[in-house]
């Protein structure tokens, strides 16, 4: 989903990548940069970007200045539900989505 960030990230991607998984939601937030703060004499800090997470595909998942054009993962199948973490689960509808990929892929 859209407020999934970094690590979920790298680890859908490395499943999917590896075949082990379809993605279904929305695109991810975008969040693949690793950053250090370092505290300066006056109090304040400088945050510095020091890596970047990659898929294992080497694509990047990372906002680029902001933009949000071609930043986060892109999710196999395309799926929008605003409820939050329903109380039955069973009533999600990305959840249904979710398990007719799982059939249609035969799992």
């Amino acid at each position: 989903s859209g407020f999934k960030a970094s690590s979920a990230e790298v680890f859908s991607s490395a499943l999917r990548d590896n075949g082990r998984a379809v993605l279904v939601g929305t695109k991810s937030f975008g969040k693949g940069l690793i950053q250090h703060t370092f505290p300066m004499p006056d109090g304040g800090g400088l945050r510095l970007t020091v890596a970047e997470y990659l898929t294992p595909s080497l694509q990047h998942v990372t906002k680029v200045g902001g933009a949000k054009l071609n930043s986060g993962v892109k999710p196999d199948v395309l799926c929008e539900s605003k409820q939050g973490i329903p109380q039955n689960i069973g009533a999600d509808l990305c959840v249904g989505v979710a398990l007719d990929v799982l059939e249609s892929e035969g799992g």
